[in-house]
């Protein structure tokens, strides 16, 4: 991954902030969440595309903007399941990591 100027430490602040509303998500009785939780990571997601957007030429952001995508999708259907959810925020925080892990290590 070249170096690029990323924000760190807001992209660190939206990762941690998608981990607690996935824990608030596993901790929902109903298999579909609360629509406030839904936007809630569905608008935490887009802020990371926002940061991410401007880095697209290197191949790793691209993946992290596109699972910030499926799981913005994921979010905004009418019926968000929480599965589907998770499974797409574990592969999002898990590209975010690996972005602040590399940027850090170039700096």
């Amino acid at each position: 991954m070249t170096h690029h100027h990323f924000h760190l430490d807001k992209l660190s602040r939206f990762s941690t902030h998608l981990e607690e509303l996935f824990s608030d998500l596993l901790n929902c009785r109903e298999d579909a969440p609360p629509p406030e939780l839904a936007d809630e990571i569905a608008a935490t997601a887009g802020e990371i595309m926002l940061l991410l957007a401007a880095h697209s030429e290197d191949e790793l952001v691209r993946e992290t903007l596109d699972e910030a995508r499926r799981l913005r999708e994921a979010a905004r259907t009418l019926q968000p399941r929480r599965a589907q959810l998770v499974e797409a925020g574990v592969a999002l925080t898990k590209d975010v990591a690996r972005i602040i892990r590399e940027e850090k290590r170039a700096a």
